[in-house]
């Protein structure tokens, strides 16, 4: 143990009075809050077609809007043309028109012979909204020759919307705050999957430079293989550990400091500023508020650090033992290609199975998979996890993590002193075997 300590306190050391680590515990916060903010600027506003698009519409009877030759909507503009095919293709690639909406169909609740023509192709947004547009145009005029008129219709439009509760642990009802949950789950587990890499690949990467330099022979000498690759494994957490909780406070400190600016639920809104359901932004702002309250902070905080450490520690042992066996970076990618698609695969299951039942069967099959569960039980917390699978699940993960060490512990030991030879998994089991 005292071995170890000594390699963790080096490893730790190092790592933490690096200019990049300081410069980077500062910024992290701030450089996520900007990328995330751009993300989303970006997919709502940055990709958005401004353009107004000129489409011919031809009909085989004036069903749709009888007595207007053109019709304006949202970024279309459809003329009505009685052109035949060649002219209408013709302007459509002399860039007249942008595109020929041709319905064929006689029975218009059957749209199956119509078609849409362009000079290049229409985005998914730009197709679905001519469709749209059509449907509901065509659905008007079946209700109008049922003798239900445009006004009888959107007279009976339902606006508002159901307030979602749940009961609590107290037996009263609070609200379900499920988008907020979602959110902060899908953090936790980029945050899991961000740092198995960035650090486990530390460990990995640790292991090289002192083989390749040499150095490691002489470490050896005083210190086991096994105490080198668990000080390293756990010194690098050490580090990972102190920059999330650094960013932790970080964050805290900002959204205390915008809330405090912005006086969330303070300020007193003008009339005529209300929500379509209701309620004003500032009660918008007092019921986020109230979510945010309502959550079990102390339930998340603890299941994701035990699955924050279980899933870096297993994952660490395994880069730490490629990393004591290749001899250069061009043998690392045949060994973690295998190594991180489960990773992989459970972030890609936390996006989707786990958002639409964080408790159906497979949310509940890939929280108890080891190799997962890191990811996919950090989405599931916030929904309320029962103990008795958080238990299980962690406890399949540390028996996972001890048996992984042993057996990195015996690639370590053999790999960390060869060279010459591109190992290959045919050798890692003969290692294993050997040792």
């Amino acid at each position: 143990m005292k071995n170890i300590l000594v390699v963790l306190k080096k490893e730790y050391l190092t790592r933490i009075k690096n200019k990049s680590f300081i410069i980077m515990t500062f910024l992290g916060p701030v450089l996520m809050v900007a990328f995330y903010a751009g993300a989303i600027y970006f997919a709502t506003q940055g990709a958005e077609d401004n353009r107004t698009q000129t489409i011919y519409l031809s009909t085989q009877k004036d069903w749709i809007r009888p007595g207007e030759s053109t019709i304006n909507h949202n970024k279309f503009i459809f003329i009505k043309t009685n052109q035949n095919r060649d002219s209408i293709l013709a302007s459509i690639q002399n860039n007249t028109a942008d595109a020929w909406l041709n319905i064929n169909d006689l029975d218009l609740q059957s749209l199956d012979s119509s078609e849409l023509i362009s000079n290049g192709s229409l985005s998914l947004t730009q197709n679905s909204a001519i469709e749209g547009f059509i449907k509901d145009e065509i659905r008007q005029k079946i209700l109008q020759n049922q003798g239900i008129n445009k006004s009888t219709l959107d007279s009976a439009e339902v606006i508002g919307g159901i307030n979602s509760l749940e009961i609590g642990d107290s037996g009263n009802t609070e609200s379900s705050a499920t988008g907020i949950k979602s959110g902060i789950g899908f953090a936790m587990a980029l945050i899991i999957y961000m740092f198995i890499f960035i650090y486990g690949s530390m460990v990995m990467r640790s292991a090289m430079e002192e083989k390749t330099n040499r150095i490691v022979e002489v470490i050896v000498s005083s210190v086991k293989p096994f105490e080198l690759m668990m000080g390293k494994i756990l010194g690098v957490a050490l580090v990972g550990l102190s920059q999330f909780f650094a960013w932790i406070i970080l964050t805290l400190a900002l959204i205390s400091g915008a809330s405090a600016f912005l006086k969330i639920g303070n300020t007193t809104i003008p009339q005529g500023l209300e929500t379509p359901n209701g309620l004003t932004n500032s009660n918008k702002g007092l019921e986020l508020i109230s979510q945010l309250h309502s959550l079990p902070y102390w339930e998340i905080g603890i299941v994701f650090l035990l699955f924050f450490l279980g899933g870096y520690l297993l994952y660490s042992s395994i880069f730490a033992a490629i990393g004591s066996a290749v001899n250069q970076d061009t043998d690392v990618q045949q060994f973690m290609m295998p190594v991180s698609l489960p990773l992989v695969f459970g972030f890609i299951i936390a996006q989707s199975v786990v958002f639409q039942a964080p408790h159906g069967k497979l949310a509940k099959i890939f929280s108890m998979i080891p190799l997962t569960s890191p990811v996919v039980m950090a989405v599931r917390a916030p929904f309320g996890v029962p103990l008795s699978e958080i238990v299980a699940s962690f406890t399949l993960l540390a028996l996972t993590f001890i048996l992984m060490v042993w057996l990195s512990a015996k690639i370590y030991r053999i790999g960390i002193l060869s060279y010459g030879k591109k190992p290959t998994w045919k050798d890692f089991v003969k290692w294993i075997r050997q040792s």
